[in-house]
């Protein structure tokens, strides 16, 4: 039996977590982009209260199918990286790091940068209607990906030793 160490194992639920909830966020702040006008209409006044609020109530607005994607996918990772071997393991996480940058993680770290160096993650209509939030967490999904690849990499298993048979005749001298 193969087993992965403690810190490996806390890393790398720590790190599918986090990402996690960052995906999820992005999947309701695109469903909010939509429920407060603010994809067509950049002049409006947006709050993060006021978007979450707007997805949460009334129900027909939450996003439950972007959510249960994003669900499926953490679920998929956690397989991946704690049930298969090494060397497909490491190969579908990068195959998944990949495909998140290519499908929105270049604009998400463009826009990351720019999160950083000028708007301190303020919100504002024109961000959430142009998805700014959704680039964003697709990029750290996709290097959340990247470093459980690498960590998967890196790390040794730890063969759990199989315990002797022992008859009942040694047992008893």
């Amino acid at each position: 039996m193969v087993a992965l160490g403690k810190f490996v194992r806390i890393s790398a639920v720590s790190i599918i977590a986090i990402a996690s909830i960052f995906l999820g966020l992005g999947a309701i702040l695109y469903r909010a982009a939509f429920v407060t006008g603010a994809d067509s209409y950049y002049m409006m006044s947006v709050s993060s209260w006021s978007a979450f609020r707007s997805v949460l109530w009334p129900l027909t607005n939450f996003p439950l199918l972007p959510l249960l994607g994003v669900a499926c996918l953490t679920i998929f990772t956690v397989f991946v990286f704690f049930r298969m071997p090494r060397g497909s393991s490491t190969l579908l996480l990068f195959l998944q790091s990949l495909i998140a940058y290519f499908a929105g993680g270049t604009f998400g770290f463009f826009f990351l940068r720019r999160e950083f160096e000028t708007y301190h993650f303020a919100m504002d209509a024109e961000r959430l209607g142009e998805y700014w939030f959704t680039y964003e967490t697709v990029a750290i999904w996709s290097l959340a990906a990247f470093v459980l690849a690498v960590l998967r990499i890196i790390t040794r298993t730890n063969r759990v030793p199989e315990k002797p048979q022992v008859s009942a005749e040694i047992a008893t001298v």
